[in-house]
């Protein structure tokens, strides 16, 4: 046996059974030591999602970024950097952590692995995605279908609203209209041969405790018929005794059950508590299908891609509106925040399809470009239809985020436009242009300087009116000659 497994042994011998403060008081210091350690007390590693299986060939890569982190970021004082003291069994070495970064945060793999070495990388990738997250200002939403233009701007709607934020176990579920995003049961739709199997032999070990919740709800069915048909009767409510239940009863009700393939169904999906998935037409169904029943999640976009693995927020963010005022220090509060740069990672494509729309990055995150489908687009950023090598630092342009979601299997999905220009003008940033288009760029710089800007406190066609030219003659020599004119005519 290990040292290791040898004191967890005998830390395990020493505390009782009692209660939390006595096993304090009397367990051994070792325990005490372990008790009160932060590594300890970091979370266990998550599990990241498999990917559907498919017969298309994928490339991957072990040493991609992951779509979302699943251990924990550990950083240490500066004092203790400079020791290589990171709280754990050994010092880290500084040509890897402090060598390399002036804030270097690193994940812990393994604390102690067989060649005695601690297993551990740089936490870089996720921790500075979410700082530059956090630059955005930008609330989460609950995923939906977003049409990526201009034109049509899909409904902001928090996931920390109180109707929606809600697990099986909450308080407020069984109000009317509460919406949850997790279920104890399984997506069915997303699991393999296998772990559907694995899952059907669990069912098989909890069939006594099925039954008896099946029974519960069958004597709940008919108390409330009972309560209805009393109602109706004029009969008092308080004077009925709870309907018992017998064996014979509830064996007619199975069988009962078992010949109305709707019905099992939903007893089904409610004794399991097994999220419902597509809505299929009722004219597609055969008459041996179990229809489930609707979906009680708080996104209908969870029925196609299964319930979040973690919080619809992902705890990235915790504003819940887009209640937030822009106050430019010249130019006073801005209708927009500052723009955010993107830089384009694959250009566009010239045919319809997948690979048509640019990829661009905005703060660690990949998406689309949000422009309509068009090749020529004379209004694009320079490099965005075509790779051009003279752009210094790669091709890059402004946007305005407006829609941030969290996908069921963790990944973040940010929608964007492209800034306008006079939010990018009021902020003092510019698209990248070409040197034979800076005459070009000069003046559409001082034509912005003669139009007001977009200012929340007035209104928005008040401040796209250009102001009318004054006449450079008074108003009675203006008339006078053009009644002089009709005379003549």
């Amino acid at each position: 046996m290990f040292p290791e497994n040898q004191l967890f042994f005998r830390i395990s011998k020493t505390l009782p059974l009692s209660s939390t403060s006595m096993a304090a008081v009397n367990a051994s210091p070792a325990a005490n030591l372990l008790r009160k350690s932060r590594l300890f007390a970091l979370p266990q590693a998550l599990n990241l999602h498999p990917e559907n299986p498919t017969i298309r060939v994928r490339s991957e890569s072990n040493t991609a970024t992951l779509p979302h982190p699943i251990r924990a970021s550990i950083i240490t004082p500066r004092s203790s950097l400079l020791k290589g003291d990171w709280g754990l069994k050994r010092p880290l070495p500084a040509l890897s952590t402090s060598n390399k970064s002036r804030k270097p945060v690193v994940r812990v793999n393994a604390i102690d692995t067989f060649e005695h070495v601690t297993d551990f990388e740089s936490a870089q990738d996720h921790t500075v995605t979410l700082r530059k997250f956090q630059e955005l200002h930008m609330p989460m939403s609950l995923p939906a279908r977003a049409n990526y233009t201009q034109s049509i701007t899909t409904r902001h709607e928090s996931p920390f609203e109180t109707h929606l934020d809600n697990t099986a176990t909450s308080e407020g579920i069984d109000k009317p209209g509460a919406r949850r995003y997790r279920h104890t049961g399984p997506f069915l739709p997303g699991l393999s041969e296998a772990d559907f199997n694995t899952y059907l032999k669990k069912v098989q070990r909890e069939k006594p405790e099925l039954l008896r919740k099946l029974r519960e709800r069958f004597a709940t069915q008919l108390n409330t018929e009972r309560r209805k048909q009393a109602q109706d009767n004029g009969e008092e409510l308080e004077a009925l005794a709870p309907v018992q239940v017998t064996d014979e009863d509830f064996q007619k009700y199975l069988r009962v059950l078992r010949s109305d393939p709707g019905a099992l169904g939903l007893a089904i999906f409610d004794l399991l508590d097994l999220p419902s998935g597509l809505p299929v037409p009722r004219e597609r169904f055969g008459p041996d299908c179990y229809q489930s029943p609707g979906t009680v999640l708080s996104s209908p976009e969870y029925s196609v891609r299964g319930p979040p693995s973690t919080h619809p927020s992902g705890g990235i963010s915790y504003t819940r509106s887009h209640a937030l005022t822009y106050n430019h220090p010249e130019h006073g509060p801005q209708v927009y925040q500052r723009p955010a740069e993107a830089r384009v990672l694959r250009r566009k494509g010239r045919f319809k399809g997948a690979s048509f729309r640019a990829i661009v990055g905005v703060g660690g995150i990949a998406l689309e470009d949000g422009e309509p489908k068009t090749f020529s687009d004379p209004n694009a950023p320079h490099g965005i239809t075509y790779f051009d090598s003279a752009i210094p630092g790669g091709a890059k342009y402004y946007v305005t985020p407006y829609r941030a979601m969290m996908e069921s299997d963790g990944r973040i999905r940010l929608a964007v436009h492209r800034a306008e220009p006079q939010t990018r003008f009021a902020y003092g940033v510019q698209n990248y242009q070409k040197p034979e288009a800076a005459a070009t760029t000069r003046s559409d710089s001082s034509r912005l300087r003669r139009r007001p800007i977009q200012r929340l406190d007035r209104s928005r066609t008040d401040s796209l009116s250009e102001p009318l030219p004054l006449p450079a003659e008074p108003t009675e020599d203006v008339a006078r000659n053009l009644m002089r004119t009709l005379t003549q005519r």
